[in-house]
């Protein structure tokens, strides 16, 4: 009895129309977008014309290693072995030489969608005296039924009980990793949330924190702005699909290994942006306007910029200082040009950092080229120079505005004691630094940070000393004899 085993969802733990979806989206977005849309109406053609001249990567593809042995197991026994699909023709053809098993590769042929009915009927006519199916979805039960015995992955009894019933025998079953909650919270990112509390910083700054209408206004807009981007974060994990799989590190996130369905990635991803953008707008339609900056940045960051070297730095400082216009704008409050200067040099040096530990961490392994990314094993030298040039600049205009007293008449009693404010950062920097130096600094700086011991007593230091600079009496600094250091106001 020949063992016909399915593609996609099966064989593999993930589905390769998605993947070459993916791929178009990221090389030619707008003719994807309109095969996406023309799908319901002619899905084989469409398969034809998306996986025509794709470039996926198939030897990357997540596999579904209990299946491949039973394949194995069937091939060893002497039974012949077939991979029907209903994916196109093709990437059937190219899986089939991948694994070299296969007697027969049977997918989609740019007319008819080998899915459901169809694939029975061809399995019916191929092996008239009786097959075995290995499928995984509600479309195979009509498979299933015109089969000897079945095999099945993934939906444990309810699966076997719903093909017990229609009289076909259970020869193996087969699990796939589960979607749970702990996979859905690592796509979203939610730790990566932490990076829009800067929304809070104008408010601060300024000192209408205060006003519990600002205040309760910020606190909407942290969570409608986190959906927001956790929906992008997804739609940059399955842009970069292949890229995660080629990673030490990234190839176990859920959409790379298979975990979560790609479909699903795909149908969350615009939920969560438009539900974002829409609780946006209602709460402000100013917000939702940078909000949707933001987006669009973001978008064209995953698509282009982030291949780009030293591009990628400067798009992500802009996206960091964004949050603080959003910030500003929920506060009603004017952002100073130092504060905002400052912040684009700041975030451009943590970027930095963060591409010095990826190059060492090439350079370490041998190879010459970041995976989805502009660098080069050779450009260490140049991501750490230009990475504390810019530390060193931000730490200048932070001085320089503070001797300018850059901020509203009457706002701070004791201003002399925002001197403590470089101190502070200046020494948070050199340590972001030595960490990336020796290849330590594992988070993006800015969620290391939320985690980091003693980046949060930095932290709480910052924040004192703005509250010092507030309530301090006017000749607090001069009680102590400091004129002659900060000089008399």
């Amino acid at each position: 009895m020949p063992l016909a085993v399915d593609l996609d969802g099966t064989l593999l733990l993930t589905d390769t129309l998605f993947e070459a979806l993916a791929e178009h989206l990221l090389q030619r977005p707008f003719w994807a977008i309109l095969q996406l849309i023309q799908l319901p109406f002619g899905i084989a053609k469409v398969k034809d014309r998306m996986t025509a001249d794709v470039s996926l990567d198939v030897d990357m593809l997540p596999v579904n290693e209990q299946v491949l042995a039973y394949c194995h197991e069937a091939k060893a026994a002497g039974r012949e072995v077939w991979l029907v699909s209903a994916a196109d023709q093709k990437i059937v053809d190219r899986i089939a030489e991948r694994f070299g098993i296969f007697d027969r590769a049977i997918g989609s042929d740019g007319k008819t969608n080998n899915k459901g009915s169809a694939k029975a009927r061809l399995l019916e006519e191929t092996a008239p005296e009786g097959f075995e199916y290995i499928g995984d979805s509600p479309a195979d039960l009509k498979v299933w039924k015109r089969a000897a015995r079945a095999s099945y992955v993934g939906k444990g009894e309810p699966r076997r009980q719903s093909i017990e019933k229609m009289g076909v025998a259970v020869a193996r079953a087969f699990d796939r990793p589960e979607a749970g909650i702990k996979a859905w919270l690592k796509a979203l990112r939610l730790h990566q949330w932490a990076k829009n509390a800067l929304i809070f910083v104008p408010a601060i700054l300024s000192m209408t924190i205060v006003n519990p209408a600002i205040f309760i206004k910020l606190l909407i807009a942290l969570p409608l702005l986190g959906v927001m981007a956790s929906g992008t974060y997804i739609l940059n994990d399955l842009l970069d699909l292949q890229a995660d799989r080629g990673h030490r590190s990234k190839h176990k996130r859920p959409f790379a290994s298979g975990c979560i369905k790609l479909w699903q990635g795909f149908v969350a991803a615009p939920c969560l942006i438009l539900g974002g953008l829409v609780g946006g707008l209602l709460l402000s339609p100013a917000f939702a306007t940078t909000m949707l900056c933001y987006l669009v940045i973001t978008l064209l960051y995953s698509m282009r910029l982030k291949r780009v070297a030293l591009g990628d730095a400067v798009a992500l400082s802009f996206l960091y200082t964004l949050r603080l216009l959003m910030g500003a704008v929920l506060a009603t409050v004017a952002l100073s040009s130092w504060l905002l200067v400052f912040s684009m040099f700041l975030f451009v040096s943590l970027s930095m950092a963060k591409r010095h530990v990826e190059v060492l961490q090439l350079a370490a392994s041998g190879e010459r080229h970041v995976a989805n990314r502009g660098y080069r094993a050779g450009d260490a030298g140049l991501t750490l120079g230009l990475g504390l040039a810019t530390a060193t600049a931000a730490l200048l205009i932070l001085v320089l505005s503070i001797i300018e007293s850059d901020w509203p008449p009457g706002l701070y009693s004791a201003p002399d004691a925002l001197w403590a404010t470089p101190i502070i950062l200046s020494a948070w920097v050199m340590r972001v630094w030595l960490l990336a130096n020796r290849g330590e600094l594992h988070d993006d700086p800015v969620v290391f940070a939320v985690k980091d011991g003693q980046s949060l007593i930095a932290g709480a230091a910052l924040v004192l000393s703005f509250l010092a600079a507030r309530v301090l009496p006017p000749d607090f600094i001069s009680a102590f004899n400091l004129d002659h250091v900060f000089g008399a106001r």
